[in-house]
């Protein structure tokens, strides 16, 4: 969309929701939307934060299955497939995450959760396995009551909790590229106060991305890039012990392979595998990349209602994750990658949850522990063979690393042990003055973080270039929240909020000198927020204004090829400050119609980017190459996936059918704009649009049963566009255009 389009639908869309609102007679309502952001249930437009919630029929009509498909719709939400796996994914809130979403010693700011429990690697962290009642997205620091790693936000779901009654549904689809799904869901309560839940699912997909094989390793299928396969399967139990005391447990299991992106080759930087060709050769058969992962997790969470004005609650989480992944990168860079990795994770938290002086204060008080063990193998060896007369005789060859010269680096190890605790409270006063409508928020959290990494080779199979090195981080920090919230009527509010977060300290796996960490990242926020239902509940409005300073930024720079093309550093760079806007409009249009519109806006600025005085950072070729230490490198640096301007619209209209069926009609357009993949060196992606769409015949009643058929598509319009640019040596493409048919049968 040109930019004075944008500009001009930006100011005119508002105004045209409320014109039209204004202008139907009816009586119906938006509905209630709960959340738990301040980790007990209350009404969004009563929690003094700006938050996104997607409620399960949401998450189904927009077609949300992966945190990808939701960073489409949430426009300060953005993400990225990791180039070693379709199942590894890099998040970023209000254009701040991690680049490298693979790395035991380096944690993501955007905190995940699943019933409260954290999650502390995205490997496998699948959506549609869950059984999800809602998503919520907060925005901004969230360093009281999540803590450790929530700088930027976080990612909360909560799942659908066993039902009383029993009932089920089983549900599948296909799609072009031989996509396919299927699952069942039962609720079957055992006794009046035991019940369970039960839920499995499986999909796939062909590859997008042709390969050109067939592939000549023994044993490998000819497969294409971006093929996926996963199943999972959910098991929830809740039990009323005593009138006052529910226990519930849970726990999820999924396992999916899949083949690598593919990341086509920069011409003008590199030879792409038909480019041997016009000197007699064929095009390099590659081994074709791969990942399988798995991920399983118990939750148990036990609350007892000491009295109306009391609750303890002990939420304990035990999660672990293997993924073995390999990426032969497109003959695109000097070396190729596999790895072999796993984590275990230990999670307690205990909170007391009350109300005082006739309700006037609320309160929460916690402790938290958190534990992870992780290992790593890591196998390198190069890719890529320049010479013409290697070129021409790479028909008959799986892979340039077996071409002839082409040399195995060896295999290095990592092993972490994390350990984390923490106390928070959070109290929240309504004085009697102003009619009580002004509320005082204070939170506190004093965290202790301790981390120690080893980096160690194979004996039979030692790494050339990643040597062995140990480091230790120990650290204690305390961060705050403040908040004035102000009712202007029962239907506006105001708010100001000003929090601390951090992101832990870590060391970069790939560093030459591996003894080398880098300190905290910590940040304090500045919001003001306005949330508003007017028009008798038919028209929402919310929307908040930030700034965000960050010290000790963490940034993931590349060392610079070809000599140093493997050595990836992580260091404390600077200072860096986040201002923007978010937006968030949903009305409905009469009885039947509903249209939203969110927008978010950012504008980042790095203050101040010196490369450490301990790196090993180094600019341009061997024959030419500088010493980078101590060195200003703002001007040359991006903050990456921080796109300007991002925003989401969508119109749904449901038509009524007899028997209380009815034909749904949605669609939906996400757009973002030009963005860096990566902070320290590529050019910038293009802007992208996607359309997406869906019909649906819903609960059309079969004796005593209901059916659903929906028709849906995404990307209509066929967009293709880089999605990430890999140093200007490789860039990854938007997945094309997708549609299928979906039936759901309910009992």
């Amino acid at each position: 969309m040109p930019q004075s389009m944008y500009n001009m639908a930006q100011k005119l869309i508002p105004l045209a929701v409320a014109s039209a609102v204004l202008s139907q007679p009816v009586a119906a309502q938006l509905e209630e939307v709960v959340v738990t952001a301040q980790k007990r249930v209350e009404s969004l437009q009563d929690t003094p934060l700006s938050v996104a919630a997607y409620s399960e029929e949401m998450l189904e009509t927009q077609g949300i299955a992966t945190l990808g498909d939701l960073s489409i719709q949430a426009p300060s939400l953005q993400s990225y497939d990791f180039p070693t796996s379709t199942s590894n994914i890099s998040l970023f809130v209000r254009g701040f995450g991690n680049t490298d979403s693979q790395t035991l010693t380096i944690d993501n700011p955007v905190g995940v959760y699943i019933d409260g429990v954290y999650i502390a690697r995205t490997s496998g962290a699948t959506i549609d396995v869950l059984d999800l009642e809602r998503v919520e997205i907060l925005r901004g620091p969230q360093g009281t009551l999540f803590g450790r790693n929530s700088s930027a936000g976080a990612i909360s779901f909560i799942t659908r909790k066993p039902a009383e009654e029993f009932k089920g549904q089983i549900e599948g689809g296909f799609g072009n590229y031989g996509q396919w799904d299927g699952g069942i869901t039962i609720d079957a309560p055992i006794a009046p106060t035991l019940r369970t839940k039960l839920s499995y699912s499986a999909s796939g997909m062909d590859g997008w991305v042709e390969n050109k094989g067939p592939n000549p390793v023994p044993g490998q299928d000819t497969n294409d890039f971006y093929e996926k396969e996963q199943e999972g399967y959910r098991l929830a139990v809740a039990w009323d012990a005593l009138d006052s005391l529910t226990v519930e447990y849970s726990y999820d299991h999924a396992e999916i392979d899949s083949t690598a992106p593919y990341y086509q080759q920069d011409p003008s930087k590199r030879q792409e595998s038909t480019s041997h060709l016009f000197l007699g050769g064929g095009a390099y058969k590659y081994v074709l990349p791969e990942s399988d992962t798995t991920q399983e997790g118990h939750n148990l969470t036990v609350s007892w209602d000491v009295s109306d004005k009391l609750t303890l609650k002990s939420i304990t989480g035990y999660r672990e994750m293997d993924e073995y992944a390999i990426q032969n990168w497109s003959d695109t860079l000097f070396f190729a990658t596999a790895l072999d990795w796993s984590t275990e994770a230990f999670s307690q938290e205990f909170q007391a949850l009350g109300s005082a002086f006739d309700d006037r204060l609320d309160y929460i008080l916690g402790y938290y522990y958190f534990q992870e063990d992780g290992d790593k193998a890591e196998e390198q060896f190069t890719n890529a063979i320049q010479t013409p007369t290697f070129d021409a005789l790479a028909d008959p060859l799986a892979s340039t690393s077996i071409l002839l010269g082409g040399t195995n680096l060896g295999i290095h190890t990592i092993d972490t042990d994390l350990e984390s605790q923490a106390v928070f409270g959070q109290v929240t006063f309504t004085p009697d003055i102003l009619d009580s409508r002004l509320s005082l928020t204070a939170g506190l959290r004093y965290t202790e973080d301790e981390r120690e990494a080893t980096r160690g080779v194979d004996p039979t199979n030692p790494s050339i270039q990643f040597f062995p090195g140990s480091n230790k981080l120990d650290y204690d920090r305390t961060d705050y929240t403040l908040v004035a919230d102000f009712a202007i009527n029962d239907d506006m509010s105001v708010y100001f909020r000003t929090a601390t977060g951090y992101r832990a300290g870590g060391s970069g796996e790939r560093t030459l000198d591996f003894s080398l960490t880098f300190a905290e990242e910590d940040n304090v926020s500045y919001e003001v927020g306005f949330k508003s239902e007017l028009l008798d509940r038919r028209l929402r409005i919310n929307a908040a204004a930030f700034v965000t300073d960050y010290d000790d930024l963490v940034l993931t720079i590349s060392g610079r090829p070809p000599l140093f093309a493997s050595y990836v550093e992580n260091v404390n760079a600077g200072e860096a400050e986040y201002q923007g806007f978010e937006m968030d409009v949903i009305a409905l249009l009469g009885d039947n119609t509903t249209v939203s519109f969110n927008y978010a806006y950012l504008d980042s600025e790095l203050n101040k980017v010196i490369v450490p005085d301990n790196s090993f950072l180094l600019s341009g070729p061997p024959a030419s190459a500088v010493d980078l230490r101590g060195t200003d490198i703002t001007g040359s640096t991006f903050v990456p996936f921080a796109p300007d301007n991002a925003y989401s619209i969508a119109l749904d209209h449901s038509l009524p059918l007899a028997g209380g069926a009815s034909l749904d009609f949605h669609l939906d357009y996400g757009w973002r704009d030009e963005l860096f993949s990566q902070a320290g060196m590529g050019l910038p992606v293009e802007s992208l649009g996607l359309m997406g769409a869906r019909i649906a015949l819903t609960d059309w009643q079969l004796g005593g049963t209901w059916l659903t058929i929906a028709a849906w598509g995404k990307n209509l319009t066929d967009e293709e566009e880089v999605v990430y640019n890999l140093s200007n040596f490789g860039f990854q493409y938007n997945t094309p255009r997708t549609y299928g048919v979906d039936l759901k049968l309910k009992f």
